[in-house]
């Protein structure tokens, strides 16, 4: 395949969830992209950080175009799913969760050398395990987000 060879096609996700961090800039998101803060077995995240922002027409008078106004962004919820793990800290917590306290959730993407963190805030909107007989058990998540994503690139 002409122009991929030799790189590393794709970028390598790991996911975080910490305490509420307040300066979201390199030294707080690294420091907090920790082994113990890592939300291990992630077997599916969301398909995109998404905000969506309403588009309004505004009737003017003596226009034949209507003008237009940006409304509030929505910006959605953070859905992932993890293989289970009963004994893992960070499972017990997501599940253990009141959704009263917001929290920083933190996608680490490399690519290479290359790294780039993503960091939002959220409440834990929900946790649900799906027991099988036969099959893994899996805890879908759902993390209610209460602000856009901050996107920091690693010097």
């Amino acid at each position: 395949m002409a122009g991929i060879s030799g790189k590393q096609v794709g970028f390598i996700t790991t996911l975080y969830m910490d305490a509420l961090i307040s300066t979201k800039d390199e030294a707080n998101l690294s420091a907090a992209a920790v082994s113990g803060k890592q939300i291990v077995d992630v077997t599916e995240m969301s398909t995109g950080l998404t905000k969506e922002r309403d588009v309004i027409d505004v009737a003017t008078f003596g226009s034949d175009v209507a003008s237009k106004i940006t409304g509030m962004a929505q910006v959605g919820t953070f859905d992932f799913a993890v293989a289970y793990n009963n004994d893992d800290a960070n499972h017990l917590a997501i599940r253990d969760d009141s959704g009263l306290t917001q929290k920083t959730f933190i996608l680490k993407m490399e690519n290479g050398a290359a790294i780039t963190y993503a960091s939002f805030d959220g409440y834990v909107a929900s946790a649900s395990i799906d027991l099988a007989v036969d099959s893994v058990v899996s805890m879908n998540c759902s993390v209610a987000r209460t602000g856009d994503v901050t996107y920091v690139d690693a010097a």
